[in-house]
């Protein structure tokens, strides 16, 4: 036999440390529900950085890949639903947008519109378990995503790296 009594008995353990966690973590899912509603909506309504917020939304789009490959509809839903109720900016965050965009701003605006109304529509699509249409939002939010990103990115993160190295000093 190719593996050791020694690999054969830790990789047991660890199977079962794992699933023992995952029967844990499903019969306490339903417990606390309400406060876990409740701790749900505070951090969507709390504001956050923007590296966060993307960071967030990365998740989501995976979490729609996910879906898309696995034709999870639920799965595509939430991560469309997440998209469109992202946290809102800090302030900090958003004064370092604007100040950095200036004039630009209504472009910064008009990305951040496609993607909000197209992550609506992809959660109608897979609602109605259409993936025609779940694919041709998804690609718009994408696109939107990418060329925002092609656009301005690079410019805020130099802007915030530069303010945090001022502030350090």
């Amino acid at each position: 036999m190719k593996y050791n009594i020694n690999t054969i008995l830790t990789g047991s353990f660890f199977l079962l440390v794992f699933a023992g966690l995952a029967v844990a973590h499903y019969q306490n899912q339903d417990q606390d529900t309400d406060s876990k509603q409740d701790a749900e909506t505070e951090s969507i309504t709390q504001p956050l950085e923007l590296p966060t917020i993307m960071r967030m939304l990365m998740i989501d789009m995976h979490t729609i890949n996910e879906g898309i490959f696995t034709q999870n509809f639920d799965l595509i839903e939430q991560g469309a639903a997440n998209i469109n109720d992202h946290p809102p900016l800090s302030d900090e965050s958003r004064s370092l947008v604007q100040n950095t965009l200036g004039e630009r701003m209504s472009q910064f605006g008009a990305y951040d519109k496609v993607v909000h109304g197209t992550a609506d529509s992809l959660r109608g699509a897979a609602q109605n378990q259409d993936m025609n249409r779940v694919m041709k939002h998804y690609n718009m939010i994408q696109q939107g995503c990418v060329s925002c990103h092609a656009a301005f990115q690079e410019e805020i993160r130099y802007e915030r790296l530069r303010r945090q190295a001022r502030n350090r000093d």
